[in-house]
């Protein structure tokens, strides 16, 4: 069975007019250096935008979660070449037995050139501006220079991707490359390469699974009905094998942690709790399906890539975490070079080629509309290239901690601690679960994490953490306040 069909089952262009261009159309398709130097300037772009950002984020002392401080601890066992132990998660926690991300290792040797929280921040603005750039050049083979720039430049600015880069690191932006270049290779109908570059996604996430196994349900219904069989039922076995086997064989409860978040987890059980689960926060779900498919005039519907969105959105939409089905966080980054690229497709598919561009326009628009509604509207402010209010005494805590202690910390200082010293989460250290006496507990009252009473008092806070140990202030600075074990 050959990789790409003759012509398409929905009345489209022929394969072979899919990877032509048009030839003397001023909006036509286009290869070669012009179609690489759109490509790289979009990527560049993207990139150096969400970089700045994200370097006023970490001046600023800014850590929405302790995601980033897991991630850093992560990269530094990788560059030391130790077992990717992370105490944040708990002591001794094996990282790959919360989420199966073992490529995440790639990325260490930048790590270990620049060991710093802010080092990961950069990696994710860079892999986010590749992912740019290589639909931007999917988008100029297919549709020109005009049409390329602004519809590239319309995903860089999704504000799926802007969540994201608020949340800090997350794997899921290793993905986006390799996703992008599947989704711009089924849009050339090339599915072979669609398939080879979604495989990596395996060793990134372990939902992932599903995804590659839509991308063979997409290859398999434009005529790579071998190709397209294999990789699907390949992508729901990795999905078993990594959920069911791997994960568990890792995990120190041995159990797949986030099992318990959906619903599949309790629709043998109780049927009845499933379906209501399915239905709380209905608004909030269907809003989320709207946002997603808003960035694209919900063109992106045309195409049967958009079918790659269904096993994100199954895992979102039956959770019963509602972080998961907001527009927040990093969850929706995986899905915006889907539905950027199944609006290309459309715009094949459809045959409208000569609208192109201003169809690209009115998307880029679009996006910097709804940008005004998300972070990276924060730099349009002038008060975001001013100093906050915890710099001084966050400057303070980092000077009073030497490298190599051991420190019990709440989420605000935990990556730039973690590349020096040894750090755990307060909320997991207690006297029934360890770790042993750590050198320095630090307080942040303004971190968020205490609710309405944080602690005042951080030697009472320290010694009801490890009972025994003698512990004495030495800091109190700004809303952070530090104590050292001195017994």
């Amino acid at each position: 069975m050959p990789d790409t069909e003759p012509a398409l089952p929905d009345g489209g262009p022929s394969a072979d007019e899919i990877t032509s261009p048009e030839p003397g159309g001023r909006w036509g398709g286009v290869r070669g250096r012009p179609r690489l130097l759109t490509a790289a300037a979009v990527g560049v772009l993207t990139s150096a935008v969400y970089v700045l950002f994200s370097v006023r984020q970490w001046a600023r002392f800014e850590s929405p979660s302790w995601d980033l401080g897991i991630f850093t601890q992560l990269l530094r066992a990788y560059a030391e070449v130790r077992s990717p132990i992370v105490p944040i998660k708990g002591e001794g926690f094996m990282l790959l037995g919360d989420h199966f991300h073992p490529l995440l290792a790639l990325l260490a040797p930048f790590y270990a050139v620049a060991p710093s929280g802010l080092t990961l921040l950069v990696l994710q603005n860079v892999l986010i501006g590749i992912s740019a750039a290589v639909l931007t050049g999917c988008t100029v083979r297919h549709l020109g220079v005009g049409a390329g720039s602004l519809i590239g430049l319309a995903y860089g600015l999704s504000w799926g991707l802007q969540s994201a880069v608020a949340s800090q690191f997350h794997e899921i932006a290793l993905a986006l490359p390799f996703l992008t270049a599947s989704c711009a290779a089924l849009v050339r109908r090339d599915h072979r390469a669609a398939v080879l570059w979604a495989l990596p996604l395996l060793g990134i996430k372990e939902d992932l699974g599903l995804t590659v196994a839509m991308v063979g349900v997409v290859a398999a219904l434009r005529g790579s009905r071998r190709l397209g069989l294999v990789t699907a039922v390949g992508g729901v076995g990795a999905f078993v094998l990594v959920t069911q086997v791997i994960l568990p064989a890792l995990n120190p409860d041995g159990v797949w942690d986030y099992a318990d978040d959906s619903i599949v987890a309790t629709l043998l059980a109780d049927p009845g709790a499933a379906v209501g689960t399915l239905f709380t926060g209905a608004g909030a779900k269907a809003s989320l399906v709207v946002m997603v498919f808003l960035p694209t005039a919900f063109l992106a519907l045309r195409s049967p890539l958009a079918l790659i969105t269904l096993p994100t959105f199954a895992w979102r939409l039956s959770s019963d975490v509602p972080f998961h089905w907001s527009t927040d966080w990093h969850y929706s980054a995986i899905l915006m070079p889907v539905v950027l690229c199944a609006t290309v497709d459309a715009l094949l598919v459809l045959r409208w080629r000569r609208y192109a561009a201003a169809i690209g326009a009115g998307l880029l628009a679009l996006a910097v509309a709804i940008t005004t509604q998300f972070p990276l509207w924060r730099l349009a402010d002038a008060g975001y290239y001013r100093d906050s209010a915890d710099v001084a005494g966050a400057e303070q805590v980092l000077a009073a901690i030497p490298d190599g202690a051991s420190v019990a910390t709440d989420i605000t200082l935990m990556a730039y601690l973690a590349p020096r010293t040894t750090v755990y989460w307060v909320g997991n250290v207690s006297a029934a679960v360890g770790p042993d006496p750590v050198d320095y507990v630090v307080v942040h009252t303004g971190s968020g994490v205490y609710g309405q009473d944080p602690p005042q008092d951080v030697v009472a806070y320290a010694t009801a953490k490890f009972p025994g140990s003698v512990f004495t202030e030495v800091l109190d600075a700004g809303g952070f306040l530090v104590a050292e074990r001195v017994g």
